[in-house]
């Protein structure tokens, strides 16, 4: 039988470091998380590395291990626990469903959620980009390039963007100026 481990594997020290360091960019309580709860993240890596696939991530608890190694010894595994996200240029790129998960079990600092107003949600939804009109609440601590949690009034989680400025720059806005980028939003499945 073929052995896949190349291709379906823990991560390795360097790999882990960045996707540690780009968690803590995120929130300080993901990494801990996952380590008081027994998961481990694996790679997934294309079998024709050559066309610059992008390395996937799974969150997979660790008593599952033994029979990944059990599997990975007779089939490729495509597919395992829950998309984590994946790396490119040495950053962690987070997935829907992990942001979900992290948003839902309260690990993410409220500095990094955008909560919006109904014309905020449908723009997410349809993939669009956040103006300032559209948000109910933003954090004074605000900094441009940071990854932020959209979610709606209710307090559901609808995605994840960029913000494209700082508080006090947020403040001179008018409402019809873009705040931040539509990463990947809840609508994708839709559209």
């Amino acid at each position: 039988m073929p052995n896949f481990e190349e291709i379906f594997r823990k991560l390795n020290k360097n790999e882990k470091k960045i996707v540690k360091d780009s968690l803590y960019h995120i929130s300080n309580k993901i990494w801990k998380y996952i380590l008081e709860e027994k998961y481990e993240i694996y790679i997934k890596i294309s079998e024709l590395r050559q066309n610059k696939n992008t390395p996937e991530l799974f969150l997979i608890p660790q008593q599952l291990e033994s029979e990944i190694n059990k599997i990975k010894k007779l089939a490729a595994i495509k597919f395992s626990g829950i998309p984590f996200g994946f790396i490119k240029n040495k950053r962690l790129f987070l997935s829907l469903e992990a942001a979900e998960l992290f948003f839902n079990l309260h690990k993410i600092d409220p500095r990094n959620i955008l909560i919006l107003n109904e014309n905020g949600e449908k723009s997410v939804l349809y993939g669009n980009t956040i103006k300032k009109a559209m948000i109910l609440n933003i954090s004074s601590e605000i900094r441009t390039n940071k990854i932020v949690f959209l979610i709606n009034k209710n307090q559901e989680f609808l995605g994840l963007g960029l913000l494209k400025v700082n508080y006090e720059k947020f403040r001179k806005l008018k409402n019809k100026d873009n705040v931040a980028l539509n990463l990947v939003d809840k609508g994708a499945y839709l559209r």
